[in-house]
């Protein structure tokens, strides 16, 4: 259309910017329509990955970008707080500690229903996210938790693969595994991509665990893998991932407060690598320190023996054995994008 109006691209992409904001503005005057304000912890995943990686990856869009049509709520430094603020309710209110299970749903306080797999499966993800975008240690924790939850209630021990409900209540007469991945993921599509991540973050007999129930359950779904490809997309990329003899590892050693630690973030998720996972970690901090001597010895000698003070330092590995380390973002951005790693 600028091409056929003879003018600059810029003007053109302006001008749809305010008869956006007129309309916009006409909108805001009208009633709104009902809000639907139940918070599914399902939902709230989902919701919670996109805010973790929206934090990073629109951070490296370049400085000169313009917003034709700027509103509130676009700064990429908020999201990771969204993120966070969504999960901290959702500890609070929608999961119980001692039985170490969630319910499904919040309005006026909780509901009864349990949590189903969906909303384990979908808010591990997102726990997984927010580590991977620079959340603390504890979310990557608390996602090792809800794992082994997720394991015991949902998991078909003998056949693979997961149910959809707990199996608790009598009412129910048919336990389901779900595998459509269309308007929303199917649990059991995210649950293999939650255990390919997790075994290229641990080492071990956890590890080892978290690979074969991702491959029992690729096995349970597998004609449907072969026969209709295009009705489980996202488990397609699970057995994508599953298929990498060895996944890549980028560790990023240093204290969380240095704003390097930023920009090497940004940096690590300025290009898309679903065989990829990001580990950062604080050496002075015990916390830290302890979760990866017990979960993962090689990312703890790792960060002992690369520690560098005030200096944030970057090793990308494959199965942990890594390249020679770099300490500043371009030079880590350039090393994902050589192709080389």
């Amino acid at each position: 259309m600028a091409s056929e109006l003879g003018m600059p691209l810029d003007n053109y992409q302006e001008i749809l910017g305010l008869s956006r904001k007129k309309l916009f503005d006409a909108r805001s005057k009208r009633p709104r329509p009902h809000l639907d304000d139940k918070i599914i912890v399902s939902w709230n995943g989902l919701a919670i990955s996109s805010f973790a990686r929206a934090s990073k990856i629109l951070k490296a869009e370049p400085e000169d970008t313009k917003s034709y049509f700027p509103v509130a709520g676009t700064n990429p430094q908020e999201y990771i707080e969204v993120a966070k603020k969504a999960l901290n309710f959702i500890k609070e209110n929608l999961y119980n500690p001692q039985s170490r299970r969630l319910q499904h749903s919040f309005r006026n306080g909780p509901s009864k229903a349990p949590g189903f797999l969906d909303d384990y499966a979908f808010l591990i993800s997102g726990l997984l996210d927010v580590y991977e975008h620079g959340g603390e240690i504890s979310w990557l924790s608390w996602a090792v938790e809800l794992q082994e939850t997720q394991d015991e209630v949902f998991l078909d021990k003998t056949g693979g693969g997961y149910f959809n409900t707990t199996g608790e209540d009598e009412s129910v007469l048919l336990r389901v595994k779900e595998d459509h991945d269309g308007a929303e993921p199917s649990g059991n599509s995210v649950s293999a991509v939650n255990l390919v991540r997790l075994a290229s973050m641990f080492t071990g007999t956890r590890s080892d665990r978290y690979r074969q129930n991702a491959e029992h359950l690729l096995a349970v779904f597998e004609k449907r893998l072969k026969e209709a490809p295009v009705a489980v997309p996202l488990m397609c990329c699970a057995a994508d991932m599953l298929a990498i003899p060895s996944k890549k590892q980028v560790v990023l050693v240093g204290k969380k407060s240095l704003s390097e630690m930023e920009h090497m973030l940004v940096s690590v998720h300025a290009s898309y690598d679903p065989n990829k996972i990001v580990i950062h970690i604080d050496p002075s901090d015990e916390e830290e320190m302890g979760f990866w001597k017990e979960k993962n010895p090689n990312v703890a000698a790792m960060a002992k023996s690369n520690f560098v003070a005030d200096k944030v330092v970057a090793l990308v590995c494959r199965d942990f054995a890594c390249k020679a380390p770099v300490m500043d973002s371009k030079s880590l951005e350039a090393l994902l994008s050589s192709g080389k790693t």
